[in-house]
């Protein structure tokens, strides 16, 4: 004879296995696109939820540098911009204070320290788009 199973009143923790870490998933205007206008918002979506208080201090928008040398000039402008993270869509917005310079190539970049709702981290990303007329 078998005997009835016996209730068991052990926790045993459930584990469960991480899913992938957060990437970029699409953007617009998207990387080596030509022609992008001067009053153009950047919109970036993630494959993750992402938390939105990591996102200060570790995002960078810079004309080229080696644009600068050629045309002469003696500082490379700077680039102003807000953002914000739209969790419905997972997307992050950045509008720029002024309007991009024309005929300049731009790179936004995502550095580390950016972190998923899961903190688990998001990759360095790298976005270059020329602006246009």
């Amino acid at each position: 004879m078998t005997q009835a199973p016996k209730e068991t009143t052990e926790d045993v923790p459930i584990r469960v296995p991480a899913g992938p870490p957060p990437e970029v998933v699409f953007s617009a205007p998207t990387s080596d696109e030509t022609d992008v206008q001067l009053s153009t918002t950047v919109r970036i979506q993630f494959s993750r939820d992402i938390n939105p208080s990591t996102f200060k201090g570790h995002i960078v928008a810079t004309y080229s540098d080696a644009e600068t040398r050629e045309r002469g000039e003696p500082d490379t402008p700077k680039i102003d911009f807000t953002t914000q993270y739209l969790p419905g869509t997972r997307v992050l917005e950045m509008k720029f204070a002024n309007p991009l310079e024309r005929f300049r190539m731009v790179t936004v970049e995502l550095q580390d320290g950016i972190l998923g709702g899961d903190k688990q981290p998001l990759q360095p990303w790298k976005l270059t788009f020329q602006t246009g007329p």
